[in-house]
């Protein structure tokens, strides 16, 4: 994992509830079903590699808002 990831560790580590990934016809979104808020990491590479992880630590993936 990288350093630049690891800010984001709280996506998967379980220090904060809610956060899923949802599937869209844009593509993937992070997004916090507790607080109904979206996280935008504006570097690209960078939040498809927190995606991989979130993937990787099994966050759901969700095809819609719950």
């Amino acid at each position: 994992m990288t350093s630049e990831a690891d800010e984001y560790a709280f996506l998967w580590n379980g220090t904060e509830d809610g956060w899923v990934v949802i599937r869209t016809t844009a593509g993937e979104a992070i997004y916090n079903t507790r607080t109904q808020r979206a996280l935008l990491i504006e570097d690209n590479a960078l939040a498809t590699r927190v995606i991989a992880l979130m993937r990787e630590h099994d966050r759901p993936f969700l095809d819609h808002i719950p």
